[in-house]
């Protein structure tokens, strides 16, 4: 039987490798604080409760997550269904019961995860509200960036939630530029006794399917993908959703959109360069041929 700290620690590395850019070895012992032989004990506990672990090319870690399946092993009907199967065998057959025991801690994690989770994002929520509310500098506090594949802090000035609080719009002190933070990314956040300085330079436009905010969305991108990197992208950035047409006739999907900036999606087009077919804009296609260059 695990103690209570043990499953808290295992619900927090759950979503902590849910969450992109995948992570290092050397981060997620920061993030538990403990050892690296510990880290791999984890981990192997994950494999063994159904999860996938994925290194990828980097050796960095995460839970690889196909949305349409709810990111879990099993669904509540499947495994309901399982479990009437598995006890049919009787009480006796040992391979049923350690079936059965591991049907059990699977969706008992799904939900001790998925209920921490969502108290932590409601936390998070409530204290930038604060800093909003009194006007105050906040430190958010160990966000993973999808566009740098980092971990850092940032110091900022909140401005406003997007619909849904699916993330807050801030300024930035260190780059002085006014950007948008997907609060499922932050690890946690502290508001400062310092008050906004900045006021005058906050500004709030609708940020573009990748996150980028700014007052044209004058440059367009089109291409064609496989079903890999279709998943990959509503994962990682949920309103690319309307504009992706499935083409049945040769399961590949359309993707075609006008944006603020061709940085992110010029990152996610090399980060799957052999899935994604470059349609345009012709500006587009030039600033891909230039990354594929250097």
């Amino acid at each position: 039987m695990f103690n209570q700290n043990r499953i808290y620690r295992l619900f927090q590395l759950i979503n902590f490798l849910k969450a992109r850019p995948p992570k290092s070895i050397r981060s997620i012992e920061t993030f538990l604080e403990t050892s690296e032989r510990t880290v791999y004990r984890y981990l192997d506990l994950l494999k063994d409760l159904g999860f996938e672990v994925v290194k990828d090319h980097k050796n960095k870690i995460y839970i690889a997550c196909d949305t349409e399946s709810n990111q879990i092993p099993f669904t509540p009907q499947e495994a309901d269904y399982l479990k009437k199967l598995i006890l049919s065998a009787g009480k006796s057959n040992q391979l049923a019961q350690s079936i059965l025991k591991k049907v059990q801690q699977s969706r008992e994690l799904e939900i001790g995860a998925n209920s921490l989770f969502k108290a932590h994002l409601a936390k998070i929520v409530e204290q930038i509200s604060l800093a909003i509310l009194e006007g105050k500098q906040l430190l958010i506090k160990g966000y993973s960036s999808a566009n740098s594949l980092s971990i850092t802090d940032r110091l900022v000035e909140p401005t406003c939630f997007t619909e849904n609080y699916d993330a807050v719009s801030a300024f930035e002190i260190s780059t002085k530029l006014n950007k948008y933070f997907n609060i499922e990314r932050i690890t946690s956040v502290e508001v400062l006794d310092k008050k906004m300085q900045y006021i005058e330079q906050h500004e709030f436009n609708k940020p573009d399917i990748f996150g980028f905010q700014g007052k044209n969305l004058n440059k367009e991108i089109e291409w064609q993908m496989s079903m890999r990197a279709y998943l990959l992208l509503k994962e990682e950035y949920p309103m690319s959703i309307v504009s992706i047409i499935h083409l049945p006739e040769t399961n590949k999907y359309h993707f075609k959109a006008n944006v603020q900036s061709f940085k992110a999606p010029g990152r996610f087009v090399m980060g799957f360069y052999e899935d994604v077919e470059v349609l345009g804009s012709k500006e587009f296609i030039l600033y891909i041929q230039k990354l594929t260059k250097k």
